[in-house]
């Protein structure tokens, strides 16, 4: 594990400085969504990314804390709530999404599970938008792979739907702990050529814990179109 960790920062600096034009806050990362839904729990998520100022372009945070519910242990609802600022701005409030998540096929009874996640999205306008997440899962006994398709459109602009992408590898390096890397990027729309590429460092925590599951992610443009960098940590609770 110790060779493995050695190992993150080196790449993490290497995608750090690869240099790229960019548009700061467009193109922003985002999450790559699982199929895992445990009955009866709750889980509370706070997700915050910070793209810092390039190329002339102001810095840019995103927090995004979220709760969902195990109906079963094929549903799950749930409610984000998302919060931008711009530097030299107050953080405001963006948008609200209302979610539900569906496993059709679990990953437990397959080789390839598969699910879906909708959200109903209302931004501080009052316009409606909608996200639909295509989740594909497999788990192997220290290897996890995940897919995403998401389907979206703008709140208050449904002439022109966004499609893009996200593709996880984790693989565990101790009990509690994985490394992984993830890309995504977006296909069609108004960001259409945006893509990104980073390493993953998960630490998970017990059940009933009040110490989080913890990620950190730092990502790295692969096109021009691209932020120069983007820094996600995610923090997640389950009780």
């Amino acid at each position: 594990m110790v060779q493995t960790l050695k190992a993150l920062p080196g790449l993490a600096f290497a995608l750090l400085f690869y240099s790229c034009p960019s548009f700061a806050g467009e193109g922003r990362v985002d999450q790559a969504e699982g199929l895992e839904i445990e009955k009866g729990a709750f889980e509370i998520e706070g997700q915050s990314i910070f793209a810092p100022e390039s190329n002339g372009e102001e810095e840019e945070w995103k927090f995004a804390p979220t709760i969902e519910y195990g109906v079963s242990d094929r549903l799950s609802v749930g409610l984000e709530i998302e919060f931008e600022k711009e530097d030299g701005e107050e953080l405001q409030f963006s948008e609200v999404g209302m979610q539900a998540k569906l496993v059709v096929v679990s990953p437990d009874e397959a080789p390839v599970g598969f699910g879906f996640q909708s959200s109903v999205i209302l931004d501080r306008s009052g316009d409606i938008g909608f996200e639909t997440y295509f989740i594909a899962e497999h788990n192997g006994d220290k290897t996890d792979l995940t897919g995403n398709l998401i389907i979206s459109s703008e709140p208050g602009d449904w002439s022109e739907l966004s499609t893009s992408y996200v593709a996880r590898f984790d693989r565990a390096v101790a009990n509690n702990f994985s490394l992984g890397l993830e890309s995504g990027g977006e296909i069609s729309g108004d960001n259409k050529g945006r893509h990104w590429l980073g390493p993953v460092l998960s630490a998970s925590a017990e059940v009933d814990s009040l110490i989080p599951a913890l990620e950190l992610s730092v990502f790295a443009p692969l096109t021009r179109k691209t932020p120069d960098v983007q820094f996600r940590l995610e923090l997640d609770w389950e009780f």
